[in-house]
């Protein structure tokens, strides 16, 4: 297996086993609307929106089409079913991000507050990307890119990948790949690859197995279209990174807008990963200190039914019981009394008090 079990990452890296959940507001390519102009300042607000919902980062797509799709690839059956009936090579040119625009964008982010990302779908997107954030992206049928991958590696940077549509031989080699050159940590995202991507091919059991698999952190990136079922019950199983993809306007035009959260949903997102992150606790089965009053007050245990004088015969059912103990001293565990009936009384017990082991003769 690549990476050793529970392997922990090194300082610089955001995510990881002993870290607070790490939230990606995912902007991608819904800087554009359909139209040049207006971008810069579009992709401004959603650095904001990413910043006033809470997440930790926010990432941007950038891309060439013609480095990603092979000439006359045609159109996209789910986008033509959503209305967009176009060559995919026309409408990613449309949504391709100036590389002089990434330095602007990174700035506002760390303004806000946020750590700045940007996936890259070419080593020449890459390099681009590169100066300008702490940790990588890839996208999941990136997966295969080795050029891509060995690039990557070769920055020294954390690297997050995405496992939509792969097999444990594809997510094998691509961690083989990126660990031949790369010591920095690396976390895996289980992702379906579908836009939106149904409840039921979800697959958030997947969390555990590829953290169990490869030893490496693993997070969720969510194409769902609710906001808040995925991402939670992903942190509930173990998730250590959350992406989703977020829009200021599902009806604005452009591929991505329409399975995407809107601000306030986004908002919503985080808050519910916060609080099953508090409540996912450590595994162990335990007391909680929030029990302790209750444990003491109202946890059955061998209670005196009434005044018992020193000497006299200790009888379930008679004078003592199996009660809880209220303000009384707590008694004897109830598993103890078939040993406690029979014995007699080494002291005067209260009504209502518990029956200690130094209370029996």
């Amino acid at each position: 297996m690549a990476g050793a079990k529970n392997e922990r990452p090194a300082a610089g890296a955001p995510f990881g086993f002993d870290r607070p959940v790490f939230v990606v507001g995912e902007a991608g390519s819904n800087w554009r609307a359909g139209e040049v102009g207006g971008d810069e300042a579009r992709a401004r607000e959603l650095i904001d929106v990413a910043a006033a919902a809470g997440c930790d980062a926010v990432k941007f797509q950038v891309f060439r089409a013609a480095t990603i799709y092979a000439p006359g690839a045609g159109e996209s059956d789910y986008l033509a079913e959503a209305g967009i009936r176009e060559d995919i090579i026309d409408i990613l040119a449309g949504l391709e991000m100036p590389y002089e625009m990434i330095a602007g964008l990174a700035a506002r982010a760390s303004d806000r507050g946020l750590q700045f990302m940007a996936t890259a779908f070419s080593v020449a997107d890459a390099r681009a990307v590169d100066p300008y954030v702490n940790l990588h992206k890839t996208a999941s049928y990136e997966l295969n890119h080795l050029r891509l991958l060995e690039y990557l590696a070769a920055t020294g940077k954390p690297v997050l990948m995405s496992t939509g549509a792969a097999t444990y031989a594809d997510i094998q080699r691509a961690v083989d790949l990126f660990r031949t050159s790369s010591a920095a940590p690396l976390a895996l995202l289980q992702c379906t690859a579908a836009y939106p991507a149904p409840p039921e091919a979800a697959n958030l059991r997947a969390i555990p197995t590829l953290e169990e698999m490869f030893g490496v952190p693993v997070g969720l990136s969510d194409h769902s279209a609710d906001p808040v079922a995925a991402p939670a019950a992903a942190v509930a199983l173990g998730a250590r990174v959350v992406e989703k993809h977020f829009t200021l306007d599902r009806t604005l035009p452009g591929p991505d807008h329409a399975y995407a959260v809107e601000p306030d949903e986004l908002a919503a997102m985080v808050r519910a990963i916060r609080l099953v992150e508090k409540m996912r606790g450590t595994g162990e089965k335990e007391v909680q200190p929030a029990e302790e009053e209750l444990f003491d007050y109202s946890l059955r245990a061998i209670q005196a039914t009434r005044d018992i004088a020193k000497g006299e015969t200790l009888e379930e059912g008679v004078n003592v019981d199996i009660l809880r103990p209220g303000k009384n001293k707590k008694g004897m565990n109830p598993f103890e009394i078939d040993r406690v009936s029979g014995r007699r009384a080494a002291r005067d017990v209260a009504a209502g008090d518990g029956i200690q082991e130094e209370d029996l003769a």
